[in-house]
């Protein structure tokens, strides 16, 4: 009778063994989140993930924080963000700087985007514009070209040493064996300013920024850079493609990641809820305004295209020599 009563009693607790161990997943979120922009506030990307950062709130059902920490090309907010724990609490957002070019720019850099992040999704696609003074005698592509391969060249100016207006730059000088100098400025709203006074010929920047400035004929746009067809706010200004220069097509992009070590389905959660965010009507309408595509990837389209950027702008950066401390 005792053996029976323990092996009962043995069978019951076997039985009751899961029961016991199997915890509840905590549930997500659990506080509110972080959003943490590399940035300056006031900026363009600082400007778009407080809107996107409103529509996830709404999502998730919690307050989303979107925090400034800039400096180091991107490093600052990167490390933070590495340092946090990997409860998918803190996304960072960034672009193709801190996500990919700063691989090949930085000799000691303090992170790893593939290895110490998982990628959640890219947000959208940014062209660029080549733009020059509206007071300048280039009208055309052609017309660029033309000048850069005169004794006096062109200056280009951007944001600064490393940043894909200069990389791209370089790109241009080793196709067309154009005669180009680089001017970096310390951000691009200095940059602007000198190209609208005339200090510099041309220069690269993003949609968002250089549409009004065309509008208000304060600068002429020559070409269309990352964008498969024209702009409808610029149906007269043709792509590089249309150009015969596909290789000098570089849009631009920007994404979200988390800390690796992330559950999964938090994980899945957080790419569910970033991406209805960014495809939500006002979203899309705001994007669409500056001339940004909205379009959300897979995660595992997203690490793809950061290697494959990795790799293509790793290239142009040693071939042009250029290095950051």
């Amino acid at each position: 009778m005792h053996s029976r009563r323990s092996l009962l009693g043995a069978a019951a607790a076997l039985a009751l063994a899961p029961a016991a161990r199997a915890q509840p997943a905590p549930a997500f979120p659990a506080r509110p989140l972080n959003w943490v922009v590399p940035y300056p506030a006031g900026g363009f990307g600082d400007a778009l993930s407080r809107l996107l950062a409103q529509k996830l709130a709404e999502g998730l059902g919690q307050t989303v924080i979107v925090e400034n920490k800039p400096g180091a090309g991107g490093q600052i907010g990167a490390a933070y963000v590495k340092q946090q724990p990997a409860d998918g609490h803190t996304l960072l957002y960034g672009d193709l700087g801190p996500f990919a070019m700063n691989a090949g720019l930085y000799p000691k850099l303090n992170y790893d985007t593939l290895k110490d992040f998982a990628p959640l999704t890219r947000l959208l696609t940014a062209p660029l514009l080549v733009v020059v003074p509206v007071t300048s005698a280039i009208n055309s592509w052609a017309d660029l070209l033309r000048a850069a391969a005169s004794p006096r060249g062109l200056n280009y100016g951007s944001y600064g040493i490393g940043s894909q207006p200069h990389i791209w730059g370089e790109m241009l000088k080793r196709q067309t064996k154009g005669n180009f100098t680089h001017v970096a400025y310390k951000g691009a709203a200095p940059a602007v300013q000198d190209l609208i006074g005339g200090q510099i010929d041309m220069m690269l920047d993003v949609v968002a920024n250089s549409i009004p400035m065309v509008r208000e004929r304060k600068l002429r746009a020559v070409a269309l850079v990352g964008a498969r067809r024209r702009l409808a706010q610029l149906p007269d200004v043709p792509t590089l493609t249309e150009l015969g220069m596909p290789e000098l097509d570089a849009p631009g992009w920007t994404g979200v990641v988390v800390r690796r070590g992330t559950p999964q389905p938090v994980i899945d959660r957080l790419h569910a809820a970033v991406v209805q965010a960014v495809q939500s009507p006002e979203v899309a309408q705001r994007y669409g305004d500056l001339g940004l595509t909205v379009a959300p990837s897979s995660q595992a389209e997203f690490a793809e295209l950061v290697r494959s950027e990795t790799a293509r702008w790793g290239q142009v950066i040693r071939e042009a020599h250029v290095t950051l401390d």
